[in-house]
């Protein structure tokens, strides 16, 4: 009798680089009701360190709602606030 087995491996990448924190960890935060970085980070520490994962995280909450981004210059200025 020959057992096989079927693995399925599913793609992440790193969003948050200081707190080792995947894409997956992003989104089920997001998914569970985090709507702003801050409660991002709450939720799974990413964006709490040097902040160089603000845009990406403000971006995939944005995707979450399906409405569009806002341009690049108005993700910085909220970043500044949170500041």
């Amino acid at each position: 009798m020959k057992l096989t087995f079927k693995i399925s491996i599913i793609p992440s990448m790193l969003v948050c680089l200081c707190q080792g924190v995947s894409d997956r960890h992003v989104r089920r935060a997001i998914a569970d009701g985090a709507t702003t970085r801050r409660e991002v980070t709450r939720a799974c520490g990413a964006g709490g360190a040097c902040g160089g994962c603000h845009l990406t995280i403000a971006e995939m909450i944005c995707e979450s709602r399906e409405t569009p981004c806002p341009g690049r210059a108005a993700e910085q200025a909220e970043i500044a606030s949170y500041a």
